[in-house]
């Protein structure tokens, strides 16, 4: 077996509880690893590094001498999100996203936060998002930031952190869309054998939140 000797001592491991314990989430994807003849794996990631290439899925690195454009990397073996744990990371985004929404309309309304002596009013007016025209805008039923491209990770401690709320020029839903798509050819057993949740709704539910 290919995970005999694996041992994801004191870290969090996404596959593994411990040595030779799969997670209960995982243990389909772990099982269809181990049924591959030598070799394959790395035929597939090989696979897989070239689709990326024939769709031209890149990303942009700034201040590289030897170019901007790289092709994504990808990961053959998915992070897998056990349901209960995405449902609350689910409610954890949509109110947070809803408190930046409210942030924002205090900051170009009253101000209460300001007032409140919460955040200093110099760190608001040196801010180079601030926008003084914006003062006493109201835009259609409130909402400020329609998506936000949230940076989560996972610590030693197995919880979620967030690292940045990316409000001004959220990126990367591209990638996931096309990632799942690789995904689904190398490993189309897996997902035939596990409930998935679908991502490909995701450009009609954001042309909905837009209009």
């Amino acid at each position: 077996m290919r995970f005999d000797t694996y041992d994801p001592g004191d870290f969090y491991d996404e596959l593994f509880i411990e040595k030779g314990k799969p997670r209960p989430q995982a243990k389909p994807v772990i099982n269809r690893i181990n049924s591959l003849s030598d070799g394959e794996l790395l035929q597939r990631q090989q696979a897989a590094q070239s689709a990326m290439f024939k769709l031209g899925i890149t990303f942009t690195v700034y201040g590289d001498s030897e170019g901007n454009e790289r092709i994504f990397p990808f990961d053959i073996i998915p992070r897998i999100v056990a349901a209960n744990e995405w449902a609350t990371l689910n409610r954890g985004l949509k109110q947070r996203i809803e408190a930046l929404n409210l942030f924002i309309a205090d900051i170009y309304g009253d101000q209460k936060i300001i007032k409140d002596g919460v955040i200093p009013i110099e760190l608001v007016l040196s801010a180079k998002g601030f926008l003084k025209p914006c003062i006493g805008l109201k835009p259609p039923k409130g909402i400020w930031c329609h998506i936000t491209g949230t940076d989560l990770v996972r610590e030693k401690d197995g919880q979620w952190y967030v690292l940045e709320d990316n409000l001004r020029c959220p990126s990367g839903v591209s990638y996931v869309l096309e990632n799942r798509r690789v995904m689904k050819s190398t490993f189309p057993q897996v997902f035939r054998t596990m409930d998935i949740q679908p991502v490909d709704e995701y450009p009609s539910h954001l042309l909905e939140t837009l209009l």
